[in-house]
This record gives C-alpha cells, sequence and structure tokens, in this order.
C-alpha cells in the first residue's frame, strides 16, 4: 500500500495546455470586464448626476423666465395654477415661493419651501422629506419677486442608475460571451496542428519511425514539425545501425566461438588427459555462445512493441503440448540434478507465437533448474482466470527478497552472492516476449512462497487492435 501511495505522488502530473489556455482567457476577459463594468458604472454614476443637475437648473431657468414676464395674466395664472400646475412629477418637482410661501407648485410638491432661507441666489441643497434624501435646486434672480425650486427624490437618480446598469450588464455579457466564444475557437484551433503532432506521434513504433506532417504554416509549429522530423530520422539510422552491429558482432563472434567449441572437443579426444583442464574453457565458451544467443533474440524482439504485437505471427497451441517442448529441452539437466517436475496442466488452448512463448517458457524453466538445490521438485501448472491463462513456474530454491523481485528482469541483472554463472538477459527476454502478447509477468517469493514462482498471464484469445 505504501508503495502504491509513493507511485502516486512520484508520478509526473499534466495538465492540458488547451485547457490551461482557454482557462485563463475566460479568467483574464471576466476578470477585464469586471474592472471595465466598474469604471462605466462610476462614469455612468457621475455623468448621471450631471445630467440630473443639470436638468433641474434648466427646469428653474426656464420656469423663472415663465413667471417673471411681469404681466397680469402670468399672476393670475399662479394665483389660479396653485396647487393644481404639475411639471412631469414623476421625476422633477417645483415650487414658486413668494415673501417665503409658495404659491405654485407641482400638485405632489410639498407646501412648504423645500428649502428654507437659502444662503445666496443659487445653488443646490441636500434636503429630507419624509426621511428621504431629496436633491433641490434654488434660483432666485436679482430683482425678482419670485424663488424658484425644482428638486427629486435621490432615489429616481439610483432607479436611473439601475435601469442604465442593466442595459450595460445585458450588452456586456453579449460582447463578453462572444469574445469568449471567440477566443476558445481562437486557442482550440491554434492548437490543432499540436494535437495532430502528438497523434502521429502515438502512432510511431520503434518499426515504424516515418516522418510527421501535419500541413501547419505557423513558424513555431514548422519549426517542431522540422526538429522532430530530424530527431526521427537520426533514430531510424541509428536503429538501424544498432541492429546491424549487433547482427553482425553476433554472427562474427558466434562463428570463432563455434570453432573453438569444435577444436576444444578434438583435443579433448586426441588428450584425454587434459580435459580437466580444458573444462573451465569450454565452460566460459558456453557462457559466451549463450550470452551471444540471448543478444540475437533481443536484436530481434527490441524494435518491436505492444502496438505491433498484431504482427506477430500466431497460433493457437496447446498448453500441454508446449509445456512436453520446453521439458524435453531440459531433460537432461533434470536429470542431472534428479529434479522431478509436478505438472498440473489440463487440456488448455492458448492464442500465440509458439516459438517466443516456448522461449520465455524454457528461460524460466531454466533459472528454475540453475538456482535450485538438488533432488528439488519443480512445479508447472497452467489455470484459467477469467480471460486470461495463468502459466505458472514454481522452484524450491532459495528465493528472493522483496527489494530484488522488481529488478529480475532487468538487462543484466544478477543476484549477488549465487555460484551459477548467468547473462541476466534471460527474465528480460522474457518480459519482452510477455509484453508482445499483452500479458503481465509476476514474480512471488517469500514470504509468500517457498522458493520462486514465475507467472506468465495472457489472453486466451489477444483482439487485435486496429
Amino acid at each position: 500500500m505504501k508503495q502504491k501511495i509513493r507511485k502516486f505522488f512520484r508520478r509526473k502530473r499534466t495538465y492540458s495546455l488547451r485547457g490551461t489556455l482557454i482557462a485563463g482567457i475566460i479568467t483574464s476577459t471576466l476578470i477585464l470586464w469586471g474592472i471595465s463594468f466598474a469604471i462605466t458604472t462610476f462614469v455612468s454614476w457621475n455623468q448621471t448626476k450631471d445630467v440630473l443637475d443639470e436638468a433641474l437648473i434648466r427646469s428653474a431657468q426656464v420656469l423663472s423666465q415663465f413667471v417673471d414676464r411681469g404681466s397680469e395674466p402670468n399672476r393670475d395664472w399662479l394665483r389660479r395654477g396653485y396647487g393644481r400646475v404639475d411639471l412631469d412629477e414623476d421625476h422633477f418637482y417645483f415650487q414658486v415661493i413668494s415673501d417665503g410661501k409658495v404659491i405654485a407648485k407641482s400638485s405632489r410638491a410639498p407646501n412648504i419651501p423645500f428649502v428654507q432661507r437659502f444662503k445666496g441666489h443659487k445653488g443646490f441643497a441636500e434636503v429630507s422629506i419624509n426621511g428621504d434624501p431629496w436633491r433641490v435646486f434654488v434660483l432666485q434672480r436679482k430683482h425678482s419677486a419670485y424663488e424658484i425650486q425644482v428638486g427629486h427624490a435621490v432615489e429616481m437618480r439610483h432607479e436611473f442608475l439601475e435601469d442604465l446598469i442593466e442595459e450595460l450588464v445585458f450588452a456586456g455579457l453579449i460582447v463578453l460571451l462572444i469574445s469568449i466564444l471567440f477566443n476558445a475557437l481562437l486557442v482550440f484551433f491554434g492548437l490543432k496542428p499540436l494535437t495532430k503532432i502528438s497523434h502521429q506521434l502515438a502512432k510511431l513504433s520503434p518499426k515504424r519511425l516515418t516522418p510527421i506532417s501535419v500541413n501547419a504554416h505557423s513558424q513555431e509549429i514548422v519549426a517542431i514539425e522540422d526538429s522532430l522530423n530530424m530527431l526521427l530520422t537520426n533514430l531510424e539510422i541509428a536503429r538501424k545501425h544498432e541492429r546491424q552491429f549487433t547482427a553482425d558482432a553476433s554472427h562474427e563472434l558466434r562463428t570463432p566461438l563455434s570453432a573453438i567449441q569444435m577444436k576444444l572437443q578434438l583435443l579433448q579426444r586426441q588428450a584425454p588427459e587434459l580435459t580437466s583442464a580444458l573444462a573451465p574453457l569450454q565452460h566460459d565458451v558456453r557462457r559466451a555462445t549463450h550470452l551471444i544467443e540471448h543478444l540475437l533474440i533481443l536484436a530481434r524482439l527490441d524494435p518491436m512493441s505492444m502496438d505491433s504485437s498484431d504482427e506477430l505471427p500466431k497460433e493457437e497451441v496447446q498448453v500441454d503440448t508446449l509445456y512436453a517442448e520446453m521439458l524435453e529441452a531440459y531433460r537432461d539437466a533434470l536429470k542431472a540434478k534428479s529434479m522431478c517436475i509436478k505438472q498440473e496442466v489440463t487440456h488448455l488452448s492458448i492464442f500465440v507465437n509458439h516459438d517466443l512463448l516456448l522461449v520465455a517458457l524454457k528461460n524460466i524453466l531454466g533459472n528454475a533448474i540453475k538456482y535450485s538445490p538438488i533432488s528439488t521438485t519443480i512445479t508447472v501448472d497452467a489455470k484459467v482466470v477469467g480471460d486470461k491463462i495463468e502459466l505458472v513456474i514454481g522452484d524450491n530454491g532459495a528465493g528472493v527478497n522483496q527489494e530484488e523481485l522488481s529488478r529480475l528482469s532487468q538487462r543484466f541483472y544478477r543476484i549477488l552472492g549465487t555460484k551459477e554463472t548467468g547473462s541476466g538477459l534471460g527474465l528480460s527476454i522474457v518480459k519482452k516476449i510477455v509484453e508482445l502478447h499483452q500479458g503481465e509477468l509476476k514474480f512471488r517469493s517469500k514470504p509468500e512462497y517457498q522458493g520462486l514462482e514465475v507467472t506468465i498471464t495472457i489472453p486466451r484469445k489477444i483482439i487485435s487492435r486496429n
């Protein structure tokens, strides 16, 4: 459990570049929209106050000119109009005052002056009427017997501003949505060439390092495409050179080793007394030959991956037949160490590459024989688990500690302290073969198991990925 937790925190966390850019653009757009809306509201409020103040001034000037004409008809109008004259009272209310008394007003204006004892000839005043704040403009012309007061409730200003804000919000939201949609589409289509590049790179395999092409015109994308194609070309050249070198070196080394082995056998026949002296040399030659054979197998398997597993020639193979061939290859080795095989295999079939899976099983059995004591038992089993088959080989050897279990399939890794010789490539070859069959290689040892148990889990029928 602790190992799973460590792997979870060590795993590199990734994020979507497209999603990050879109989220960043939306966030910045919302912030800028909020700032601009706040500035617009502040400016609109100040402009509204100026416009409404100007309207109060103009209304007072017009009314003052009307009542100051000085003719008798106008005075009669004032006397007759008392309490009945309106000036759009939903917004502005006026009073005509003479000697401190209201002689004409809007029908809903108070009967007493808005502002009493106003200092000066004109100006604004803030008053409270029935607990509500009002803004009033007072105009007293020189040589005029009338004082004009025009006012309105401050709440009306707020209502006016609220109506203005509603219109601004509606228009601003439309612009905001259009901007977000446009920027999101711009990011989506702008990064589309990168998505194409990632899809084409995902289709590549060690056997297929073909150049990619996204038909983009962006300088940055073209530079990335050119760099990747140059890298892929160099990798393909290096891969071919490596495979050629491995094949040539293995072939050139195997030929003289075979010649040396034949000469050693001939020398033993001619001079039997040298047999004990030549034994270490023969052992080293066999070990070198075994290592070269493993290198040749890896050279063939390395270019392949799980994506190219469908290219493997496969056939339906009987598991018991496969195990029989495996045991036949080690009949002499088993007899030499007086070892027994406990086989629990039913008649099962599996769809695999016969030759490769046989190589994997032979490597596992060879290790079990090599690292198990004399006169012990090796268990060979096969069972169905769901839609998969488990091929199990277990021995009664010394086992492997938990720290070394995870490293068993690494190339050239060998457990220290053992007297047995080997190349350290056998289990890495097994792992590669299992991966090509879309399977899993698992190890079990002390304290769960006495010795070492190797399990190959492979689907009974490998589904094509095409």
